[in-house]
């Protein structure tokens, strides 16, 4: 259903936050679900801004859209149930799926010498109001990437860069003194103007 925080998952079951904490303790220990952080923090079992999410993309799938759906597919309206299905299958499912492919390869891309920073840890990051696809940072150094990741059907434009120049203030790890570095993913390529704006900076690496 869309919920990851503990006190809307807390709601919907209508079950007490210091009783849930348990189940969802046993759903990672079996290795279901997994509790993310925002990458900057420095005690992720203390971080009060935890999301759970389910960890494996086929279980994921099947209880955003079959489940849901089980009604018309044991009545046989199969048809109906893949229109509903097709409906929010890219929104809901396929740009976060792509978007830990363009996290897993960040990691590829560094490690073929593609990038001129080092870094050691990499994933999400958020607050009350902005969320930032990728942050990944040397935790014993300077280095900071900030990406951005589109699965959508229209190339890249400048837009996405600037609105993550005004995102990045908000992340205050080393602000003082760090080197920043931005990476965008895009399904579909990029503008010339985008395209443009990489050659004329030295800090922004394009990837397809």
């Amino acid at each position: 259903m869309g919920n990851h925080k503990m006190g809307a998952i807390s709601a919907v079951m209508e079950v007490r936050q210091t009783s849930l904490t348990k189940y969802l303790r046993t759903l990672i220990d079996l290795d279901i679900l997994e509790r993310q952080v925002p990458i900057t923090e420095e005690n992720p079992e203390k971080c009060k801004r935890g999301l759970y999410r389910i960890k494996d993309n086929f279980i994921d799938f099947w209880f955003k859209f079959v489940y849901p759906q089980r009604s018309l597919i044991e009545i046989g309206q199969m048809g109906q149930a893949v229109q509903k299905i097709r409906e929010g299958f890219i929104s809901r499912h396929v740009s976060g799926v792509y978007e830990d492919v363009c996290r897993q390869r960040l990691w590829q891309f560094a490690a073929e010498g593609a990038l001129p920073c080092s870094f050691n840890k990499a994933g999400r990051w958020w607050d009350n109001r902005l969320e930032i696809d990728i942050v990944a940072l040397d935790s014993s150094g300077k280095d900071i990437i900030f990406g951005e990741c589109k699965y959508v059907s229209e190339p890249m434009d400048i837009d996405v860069y600037y609105r993550l120049l005004e995102k990045k203030k908000a992340v205050l790890w080393n602000q003082a003194a760090r080197h920043e570095y931005f990476v965008f993913f895009s399904i579909n390529g990029y503008t010339g103007r985008m395209n443009d704006l990489a050659a004329e900076k030295e800090n922004i690496f394009l990837f397809q």
